[in-house]
């Protein structure tokens, strides 16, 4: 949260005096910057236009003060303001505390601010499929309750037993899917890579849910127009580096707990959140250990979200682990040292997860056609075929645990509920 008075804060910065005016102006006037539209005209004008367009065009900031919010739309889109509506800006909220600002004095409508995105598990969503786990195969994970979940030790051994009604089978990367037999005799066929050999399995029904643009390779005998929408269906890619250190007393002495690096090679660094759980304890006190968050998106600005995603993920296949712990180094150390900080001596550990395949696809109104209701690719795409299901969170355009779970009910459910 900025402590601040906007002013203040910008005078700091090695922006132009007329990007710290501007920037200052949007985030303390209200203003209705379309004056003389009803609400449902603003929010329909919002849709199409970027965000980067909204505040230059509608709102007048000059270009200069562009860059500080080119990457406040990296951590939910994956690419810069751009590529992304206005609209989706102003109902995502207040994202890095600071928010995305213009819309206070709109009359658009929303009277609450929506709740931060503060509340997870430690380890994030793995608490929640080892909970699914725990409670399908009784016996793999100890416990029974969200509180002794995170540190609990799972055992690998019970997930696969041929006794069991419920087998998980890890390592097995499935390359092909087709219906066998006919009628009601009809089955799936399910053929698999595992320790370097191929194997198959027969089912009565099977769910796909796996990367939506991959199920037409897994899957040939789909009709033509279903693997059409399942192939627009592209993941957006990010990577999130995770960096073990002794202590955060830097953080404290400079009174920060977050920082946005707006042409940083990471542009978002933060302390983990403080989350206690059960027998986990996060780092209370500044002089015990702290994993820090960091953030890069490799988005190719110009492109369209679909185009960025896919250079993104063709950067994230060339880059070397070595490029990026020489970029992590160099920017905590010019960020952190005035609190203290020595990378030599202070970072205990780099991990630097290459989300190459991340987010599910979401709708994007700039770029999209209007399609009508039930004609969007994702909605054409997650059709059941035969004893196929297909869910993810692909299929609910939506990249949210809880959607992901909505689309593996639906999904279930048609297998269930068809005859034959």
């Amino acid at each position: 949260m900025l402590t601040l008075p906007w002013p203040e804060f910008l005078a700091k910065t090695p922006l132009s005096e007329i990007a710290r005016r501007d920037i200052a102006r949007v985030y303390t006037e209200k203003v209705d910057y379309l004056p003389g539209l009803s609400r449902d005209q603003k929010l329909a004008r919002l849709a199409k236009v970027s965000y980067a367009d909204f505040l230059t065009k509608i709102v007048k900031l000059h270009p200069d003060a562009l860059p500080f919010f080119q990457s406040f739309t990296h951590d939910l889109w994956c690419v810069g303001i751009e590529a992304v509506a206005a609209l989706d800006c102003y109902e995502a909220g207040d994202d890095y505390d600071i928010g995305y600002p213009g819309f206070e004095g709109m009359n658009l409508g929303r009277e609450e601010k929506p709740e931060p995105y503060i509340f997870h598990f430690p380890d994030g969503n793995a608490s929640i499929a080892r909970m699914l786990v725990r409670t399908l195969i009784p016996g793999s994970l100890p416990g029974n309750s969200m509180d002794d979940v995170v540190l609990a030790q799972a055992s690998y051994a019970r997930l696969d037993q041929p006794d069991e009604p419920v087998r998980i089978r890890l390592n097995s990367t499935v390359v092909h899917v087709q219906h066998s037999g006919s009628g009601a005799s009809r089955e799936v066929q399910i053929a698999y890579m595992r320790g370097g050999k191929l194997k198959t399995v027969q089912a009565k029904r099977c769910v796909l849910a796996c990367y939506n643009v991959m199920i037409p390779y897994l899957c040939p005998e789909l009709p033509d127009k279903q693997k059409e929408a399942l192939s627009y269906l592209v993941k957006a890619p990010l990577v999130y580096t995770h960096v073990s250190i002794r202590n955060w007393t830097s953080f404290q002495r400079l009174g920060i707990h977050q920082i946005m690096a707006p042409a940083g090679y990471h542009n978002y660094i933060a302390l983990d959140f403080p989350v206690t759980m059960g027998g986990y304890k996060f780092p209370s006190r500044p002089e015990d250990p702290m994993v820090l968050f960091m953030l890069r998106t490799p988005c190719q600005p110009g492109l369209s979200q679909r185009d960025q995603y896919r250079a993104g993920r063709y950067e994230l296949m060339q880059t070397p682990f070595e490029k990026f712990e020489r970029n992590i180094r160099d920017q905590l150390t010019r960020m952190l040292t005035a609190g203290g900080f020595d990378p030599a001596r202070d970072i205990e550990g780099i991990t630097v997860n290459r989300w190459a395949h991340g987010y599910a696809y979401t709708h994007d109104s700039l770029a999209d056609p209007d399609w009508a209701d039930g004609e969007q690719p994702w909605v054409l795409g997650r059709k059941k075929f035969g004893q196929i299901a297909i869910a993810n969170s692909d299929a609910g355009a939506s990249a949210y645990t809880d959607v992901a779970i909505d689309q593996a009910h639906r999904a279930v459910q048609e297998l269930l509920s068809a005859k034959g």
